[in-house]
């Protein structure tokens, strides 16, 4: 099997992460490649067991966006889901993954669960842990409740998409990596693309993530603005919030991923092979962010 290539591609994570701090996003696209091999470079293989890892907030949110998937297809197979029951079980799961990762298993296995507070052993009370796991359940029985649930019920199942139509498309000659939670076509023939949030929403965020699906829309779909409702369903709150987009502020989503994208490539020392030198990439004088930054131990070890 020919050796994987190191490609240049943009998405909103890599752009949130080139954000954050220069460093980070070396270390994270870069300096870990290669890593997933157990016979690579002891340094190499460190950074790829710590891009790896996830707060326990991400990894909640993660968790329950795998349920409303799994959900959706037993919807789309024409049963019903026994909501207390399925919760119990998503729970289960979580404890199960959560144990794996209390005992190390990711520093073996890197694709394992690894919760950043097990790794840096931040001390949390147990009721920390239980919190986390009552408010998985509160946006699962938020997304169960929810009236869109039912108005994507009222829709043929083969209209609906789960797991995306496509998760890359070119942009300009880059490949950019974007795809909705999920979507469907309504009985109006209008497709509705869905965002769901499991935290507190973040405005400007959530308008360039949406613009990006619309973006996806257009693009991939051929589908024009004006027939796209784009929502943003925070399951914690629990509200459903639609964002109306056009032609204009389609054009401002292009002109961001331009500047994004022209950014990350200034970089690069060789941009067309995509190749890079940490010392190009510095670090972020925010130690707020070092606080909570995968690559800590090994970027910021002094900061507690």
């Amino acid at each position: 099997m020919a050796d994987l290539v190191n490609e240049f591609s943009w998405s909103r994570s890599r752009d949130a992460t080139f954000q954050d701090c220069r460093r980070k996003y070396y270390l994270h696209y870069y300096g870990s490649w290669g890593g997933w091999d157990a016979g690579s470079a002891p340094d190499v293989r460190r950074l790829y067991v710590l891009k790896q890892l996830a707060s326990r907030q991400m990894w909640a949110g993660r968790i329950v966006h795998d349920a409303i998937e799994m959900a959706l297809h037993i919807y789309q197979q024409g049963r019903e889901v026994p909501v207390e029951p399925f919760l119990e079980d998503v729970i289960e799961r979580m404890r199960g993954e959560w144990r794996g990762s209390r005992d190390g298993l990711y520093r073996e296995k890197p694709k394992t669960l690894a919760l950043f507070e097990h790794e840096y052993a931040v001390d949390l009370k147990r009721e920390a842990w239980q919190m986390l796991s009552q408010n998985v359940k509160t946006c699962l029985r938020n997304f169960f409740r929810l009236p869109l649930l039912g108005d994507v019920r009222k829709t043929a199942p083969e209209h609906w998409s789960i797991e995306h139509w496509s998760k890359v498309f070119d942009f300009e000659g880059t490949p950019v990596w974007i795809a909705p939670d999920f979507g469907f076509w309504n009985d109006a023939g209008r497709l509705t693309l869905v965002d769901w949030k499991t935290g507190a929403s973040d405005a400007d965020a959530t308008a360039f993530q949406l613009g990006c699906y619309a973006l996806y829309a257009r693009d991939v779909l051929g589908v024009e603005p004006a027939k796209v409702d784009l929502l943003e369903a925070n399951l914690r709150e629990p509200t459903v919030t639609p964002l109306a987009w056009d032609d204009a502020r389609l054009g401002e989503i292009r002109e961001q991923l331009r500047l994004s994208i022209r950014a990350m490539r200034a970089y690069l020392m060789a941009p067309d092979a995509n190749q890079a030198r940490m010392e190009d990439f510095e670090r972020t004088e925010e130690l707020r962010i070092c606080r909570w930054c995968n690559f800590k131990a090994v970027c910021r070890p002094e900061v507690p």
